[in-house]
């Protein structure tokens, strides 16, 4: 004969189910992809003295875990101010590579030094066309690497640069090419700039030398220590807030700049993989794009939900690419963008995420 439960056991049951809905879960924090310290959620407050893998970002993600890619490139070395025809083959290729890369839904973060003085000189504003394009724009300074360099002037020359590319009608919230034994984090903040990129080992040259990696302790120049810094891949997918140029390294709630960290260099992946001296060599080769690859696969291993997880690489044009190389890369990347592993972002467009 059939059973039929009491109405108070049917109330009961339906209570307890709908008490322990997954809506209603909470679940046990992730550990960090170096099994340290976990994710923080709204019960783990962040704790300051983590390494920058482990410190959450600013702004939660979804629960699906996406990498952002960039990648940087330094407008330099064509004397963009001094000869016109030379400025004029310049931003022809930037035009070139920008159509390329719009192609396939990505955009780049162009750093300039020289193109600047070019446009303001010749008329030809490309760098303002590239921000409307919804390319990213900012300064490289290359300022303050040298050692008899005068730290008292590191902001106001910074600030210089900023002013002259918002002449152009730029909006300028970024800077690299600032690493340098004064506190490049202090002058860079006091100079108005919001976050800096493309960091090398020297940047560790402002810490205290009890305080700096053993291998960095001495560097004579930037060139000597241009190694991508942190070394570990895992240390340099979230961005963080730095307090000041003595402890940068250490992540500062409360700092005003923020640091988005590099990869290495497109043109020398293979030779940075394989601990050969890149030398001159600035072509985009089969090898570079394989190594990439490699590492952009363990970037998307490493990506963590509820954060904003970053990575770009960097080209100094600088020496033009073979654009059907660099189309090919693209298309490798593109069957990751496909599948919902990565988004391309803009370095502006990573700093708006970390901080939103």
């Amino acid at each position: 004969m059939k059973q039929t439960l009491p109405f108070w056991m049917i109330f009961l049951l339906a209570t307890f189910a709908c008490g322990f809905s997954p809506s209603g879960a909470t679940s046990a924090p992730m550990p960090s992809p170096q099994g340290g310290l976990p994710t923080p959620t709204a019960e783990t407050p962040p704790v300051e003295t983590a390494s920058p893998s482990q410190v959450p970002t600013e702004a939660a993600a979804d629960s699906k875990a996406v990498l952002y890619l960039g990648i940087m490139v330094h407008l330099e070395g064509w004397n963009d101010d001094q000869d016109q025809a030379r400025f004029a083959r310049h931003v022809q290729l930037m035009r070139e590579y920008a159509s390329l890369f719009e192609t396939y839904g990505a955009r780049l973060t162009w750093e300039s030094k020289e193109v600047t003085d070019g446009a303001l000189k010749w008329g030809d504003n490309v760098l303002l066309e590239m921000q409307q394009r919804g390319h990213g724009v900012g300064v490289h300074a290359d300022i303050g690497g040298q050692k008899n360099y005068d730290c008292s002037r590191f902001a106001a020359d910074l600030r210089a640069e900023k002013e002259q590319l918002e002449s152009l009608g730029v909006t300028v919230r970024h800077v690299s090419g600032i690493i340098s034994h004064c506190d490049w984090v202090t002058a860079a903040a006091d100079a108005g700039y919001l976050f800096t990129t493309g960091n090398v080992a020297y940047a560790v040259m402002s810490m205290p030398e009890e305080n700096r990696p053993p291998e960095y302790r001495n560097c004579p120049n930037p060139a000597a220590c241009h190694d991508t810094f942190p070394s570990a891949l895992a240390d340099r997918l979230h961005p963080w807030r730095m307090n000041s140029g003595l402890d940068w390294l250490t992540p500062s709630p409360n700092g005003r700049l923020v640091l988005i960290p590099s990869g290495g260099g497109l043109t020398h992946m293979e030779e940075d993989a394989t601990g050969r001296s890149p030398g001159k060599n600035e072509d985009l080769t089969q090898a570079d794009i394989d190594y990439f690859i490699q590492e952009l696969e363990q970037a998307i291993a490493l990506a963590q939900p509820g954060q904003v997880n970053t990575y770009y690489v960097s080209w100094s044009l600088g020496s033009p690419l073979d654009p059907k190389m660099l189309e090919l890369w693209l298309q490798r990347i593109d069957v990751y963008v496909k599948a919902g592993q990565v988004e391309w972002r803009t370095l502006p467009e990573m700093y708006d995420a970390y901080v939103k």
